[in-house]
């Protein structure tokens, strides 16, 4: 079974249990401290993290390992569960984004369901696939794209520019596409409000788009996005390009 990193302030009734439940389950659990060099000591090992956050008595002091955290979920891609207080899940999310986690649980602890995430987060399908959000007013396109990347990755599809921001507000997203041209609030308007968003500011961004020009690509590039793509591109040459680009991710190219 998969391996997962327990971290926690410090041992006590409710982490025996945790560790205990998970360990009955069938994981291998290596329950540690709450600091940066047991994490890193890990990190490569383990499937997740889960992070138990009661008994910290101001998660002010622990800010330099969730900035480390924050860039274990975007630079490598590890999975973060976070076990605890909706008002400390708040806190957290001001540094890590709550796009970056994959799920939460408030306590009190349901171990049932616990072990039923546990099992879906470190399974094969689940981490292998990477979340793709495609953004496009047209319905027929949107369709297109979906059925050509479902095989390799979990595609979900919007048709707005607020339902994007709606759903990566609320879900794990590895790379958004997103449409140039859109009614009411367009792609590069999105990706500035993104920007100004520290629970969704993290998440990459293409744009697939039918617009061309020098002006537009000009515009577009400035704002950074991790690459430019024309709606002309076939099936082949996009699934290419996002292979590569998870690949380059993964290795910090």
């Amino acid at each position: 079974m998969a391996s997962i990193l327990f971290i926690r302030k410090e041992k006590n009734f409710m982490t025996g249990a945790i560790t205990g439940g998970l360990t009955k389950a069938g994981f291998e659990i290596t329950e540690e401290s709450i600091n940066v060099d047991s994490v890193q000591k890990y990190k490569d090992e383990c499937a997740l993290i889960l992070f138990y956050t009661d008994g910290i008595e101001s998660l002010e002091d622990i800010s330099s390992m969730l900035v480390y955290l924050k860039d274990l979920c975007l630079e490598e891609n590890k999975l973060l569960y976070l076990i605890g207080d909706p008002n400390e899940f708040s806190f957290i999310c001001k540094t890590i984004p709550k796009a970056s986690l994959c799920d939460t649980m408030a306590r009190p602890l349901d171990m049932n369901r616990l072990i039923d995430d546990m099992n879906k987060y470190t399974s094969s399908d689940f981490s292998q696939k990477k979340n793709l959000l495609v953004v496009d007013d047209d319905a027929t396109y949107l369709k297109i794209v979906r059925e050509w990347l479902k095989n390799d990755y979990n595609v979900t599809i919007v048709s707005s520019a607020m339902q994007a921001i709606t759903y990566m507000s609320n879900n794990h997203v590895d790379l958004l596409l997103l449409d140039y041209e859109m009614p009411i609030t367009n792609g590069p308007k999105v990706y500035e409000m993104m920007k100004s968003d520290p629970e969704i500011s993290g998440i990459p961004v293409m744009f697939l788009t039918g617009k061309n020009d020098f002006d537009s690509i000009i515009k577009v590039m400035s704002l950074k996005p991790a690459g430019y793509l024309l709606k002309t591109i076939n099936k082949s040459d996009l699934i290419k390009t996002l292979k590569q680009f998870f690949v380059n991710q993964k290795y910090g190219k």
